[in-house]
């Protein structure tokens, strides 16, 4: 069928990867490549690294923690995450995670719709935004702000 979205197999680290800060996110899908329902990252976070306090009301998220340990903030709760643990976090609620080791943490995150998150990873690959305990560049807010996404004090 032309077109269509044909279907893919997608082996552990395969797909397109980028770094960002210390965090590396292999995207197995993206609007790019005809996917706009939805976007599926692999991110593999070391500990001390995540993401720092923001929201955006433009798509959802669903994290899927395979392996490691997190401490999770949703809304201002705090949530200690493991493997196997799953969190919906709807478009504009405020979130942070960051990786507690002491082993390397991965964790799938579907976003959707797709086509946003990817492309805003995408072009802040060059910054230093890896760190969920430091304040991101002018640069990376201003890519941020572009995607509708807020930083946020916690």
């Amino acid at each position: 069928m032309e077109g269509a979205m044909q279907p893919k197999h997608f082996p552990p680290g395969e797909g397109t990867t980028f770094k960002i800060g210390r965090m590396t996110m292999t995207f197995k899908t993206t609007a790019h490549d005809g996917w706009s329902a939805y976007t599926v990252c692999e991110a593999i976070e070391p500990p001390e690294s995540g993401a720092g306090y923001h929201r955006h009301p433009t798509y959802d998220e669903t994290f899927i923690i395979c392996e490691g340990h997190y401490d999770f903030r949703l809304d201002g709760k705090l949530l200690k995450l493991g493997p196997g643990d799953t969190v919906f976090v709807p478009r504009g609620t405020p979130h942070s995670f960051v990786s507690t080791g002491p082993e390397v943490g991965r964790q799938l995150i579907i976003s959707s719709p797709g086509g946003v998150f990817d492309a805003m990873i995408a072009e802040v690959t060059m910054l230093d935004t890896g760190s969920p305990t430091s304040d991101a560049s002018e640069a990376a807010k201003a890519i941020a702000t572009k995607y509708g996404l807020e930083f946020l004090r916690a």
